[in-house]
This record gives structure tokens, C-alpha cells and sequence, in this order.
């Protein structure tokens, strides 16, 4: 059974909740700093902490990162609903190409239009960003053209 979650926009105070949530689940805190009210929360009926997705914005260009689901969590479509928010927020915010990163996903992540691309196809705003430049300098790339 599906355990209902509500999802909202994640708040300066929640700074620290949601970079322990990343560390908890294996994913890199590092840049959350800067993007905190781009990241999407979503808690259970209890309050507890279900999952977390965030974005970067590089003006037409944006960086999903760091989607991650608690493992109580996992397989019920959380994930699923957490990046079709951000890819909702990156159109409202104006981006026309979403990309991402990640070292074991691209399968999950090709499911919601994402392609694997070569680095040096990335927009040149995105490649500046942490997770490229520090983080993830060999995960896989992908971009998704939002319409």
C-alpha cells in the first residue's frame, strides 16, 4: 500500500534537514546551500520525511540533482512524483533543457525522457555548477528538452 506524501518547495530553515536527508540516503550535500528553495520536500501523513529532489537553475538550462527517496520509501512511486515536480518548476522557471548526473540511474532516469549525452554537449552554465566541476566529474550526463 502507497503511504499518501504531500510535496512542497523546501524553506530556508529546512537547510540542514535536507542536507542530512541527502547524507542519509548516499547523495552528495555539497552546492544544496545556494538551491534549498528549488528542492521539493515530501512528508508523509506523519511528518516524516519521504523524499527530496532539487534544481539549479542556469538561466534557459537546468541541473536536476539529488533525488532521493528513504529506503522505507523506495519502489512506490515517490521517486517518480519528486522529479515530475522539479521537471513542473524547471518549465515554470523557463528552462527549455533539464540535465543530470548520476553514477547508477540512467535506466530509472531515461523512463521520464532523459538521454545520456557527452559531457561536452552539456550547456556551458550547467558544466560551472558543483556537481559538475566537484561532485560528479564521472557520472553519466543526460538531458531532457522540456516543451
Amino acid at each position: 500500500m502507497t503511504v499518501q506524501a504531500h510535496y512542497r518547495t523546501a524553506t530556508d530553515p529546512e537547510l540542514q534537514r535536507v542536507k542530512r536527508f541527502l547524507k542519509e540516503n548516499g547523495l552528495p550535500e555539497l552546492g544544496v546551500d545556494q538551491w534549498v528553495k528549488n528542492f521539493v520536500v515530501a512528508k508523509d501523513q506523519n511528518g516524516f520525511w519521504v523524499g527530496v529532489a532539487g534544481l539549479e537553475l542556469y538561466e534557459k538550462s537546468g541541473l536536476l540533482r539529488s533525488v532521493a527517496v528513504a529506503k522505507r520509501f523506495r519502489g512506490q512511486g515517490y521517486g517518480r512524483i519528486l522529479v515530475e515536480s522539479v521537471v513542473g518548476n524547471a518549465k515554470a522557471h523557463g528552462v527549455k533543457t533539464l540535465y543530470l548526473l548520476t553514477d547508477d540511474a540512467a535506466s530509472y532516469f531515461e523512463r521520464f525522457g532523459f538521454q545520456v549525452v557527452d559531457r561536452k554537449d552539456i550547456d556551458e552554465a550547467v558544466k560551472g555548477s558543483v556537481e559538475f566541476t566537484e561532485i560528479c566529474q564521472s557520472a553519466t550526463a543526460m538531458r531532457r528538452v522540456i516543451s
